[in-house]
């Protein structure tokens, strides 16, 4: 076997040893009532408490990874069931009927599926913190890094957490030339409150650079549908109304406008979303 056969040998082993190991996932526990179930997608809809360490209470629509899992369930059960959070996906693994109990609202009005990876991102017309109409569109050219948050939102390891990395983002991508045409959007969950002078005021409390990142705002119409595509779910407190429950995804679009990748939750890190944008094409000369 010559240098170059034992070069591609080890190459074929190293890419088989990687495969063999797929991404790290966490399994959390989800207790409340299930209020819709969609046997053929297969989803399932779950009014639940607070998922400790991961999100908020609210009503939302999960991804299940075994159909059979959903065959003997039905709207008004009380369950805990594990839901396993990757990187990119999250899904009900498994599901353990707790009681039964009337329910107390009508089920959700259900949710076009999420954008996939290499799926064109719908437009929207939109506000910056300036008060300047703006458009994904204006984005095409640069690779862009898209998050949701609102910014009366009370939870340090939600939205704040996320304005925290985008800062943090924001710095990496001012000292290297490699990221220069990169992007940051910062797309409020609140748009009836976070007008552009309050995005504005948070912008400058963030030490946004215009030049790089972006808040946007628009009706609640415009907000709510170009949320949607990303997986955003998203209603009033019924304690607070000038709270949210929502959940968070962070998502890299390339220079085309098409989605690179959706990721779930608050666990990913700056150095995540810098890999994210590194390895996603920038655009040509």
């Amino acid at each position: 076997m010559d240098a170059v056969t034992r070069a591609i040998v080890l190459m074929c082993t190293l890419v088989l040893a990687a495969c063999s190991h797929p991404a790290p996932t966490k399994d959390y526990t989800v207790v409340g009532q299930i209020v819709a179930v969609a046997p053929e997608r297969p989803q399932v809809t779950i009014k639940h408490e607070d998922i400790k360490g991961f999100m908020p209470g609210m009503t939302m629509t999960f991804d299940v990874k075994d159909a059979s899992l959903l065959q003997a369930t039905q709207p008004g059960d009380l369950v805990q069931a594990t839901l396993v959070v990757g990187e990119t996906a999250a899904h009900i693994a498994s599901i353990r009927k707790t009681g039964h109990a009337p329910l107390t609202e009508p089920p959700p009005a259900s949710l076009p599926p999420a954008l996939a990876a290499g799926d064109l991102v719908a437009d929207a017309a939109l506000l910056d913190q300036a008060g300047m109409p703006r458009r994904l569109a204006d984005f095409r050219g640069h690779r862009v890094a898209l998050t949701f948050i609102y910014t009366r939102c009370p939870v340090p390891n939600f939205c704040p957490l996320m304005n925290r990395h985008f800062a943090a983002v924001q710095r990496a991508i001012a000292s290297r030339a490699d990221l220069a045409d990169v992007r940051l959007l910062s797309v409020t969950l609140d748009p009836a409150y976070d007008r552009p002078p309050v995005l504005l005021a948070q912008a400058r409390q963030l030490q946004a650079d215009p030049a790089i990142w972006t808040f946007l705002t628009g009706t609640p119409a415009s907000v709510k549908a170009f949320a949607e595509q990303f997986g955003i779910h998203s209603e009033v407190d019924n304690e607070d109304s000038a709270q949210l429950i929502h959940n968070l995804r962070t998502a890299v679009i390339d220079p085309t406008g098409r989605l690179v990748r959706i990721t779930n939750g608050n666990e990913w890190t700056p150095a995540d979303l810098l890999a994210q944008l590194t390895t996603t094409s920038a655009p040509r000369n």
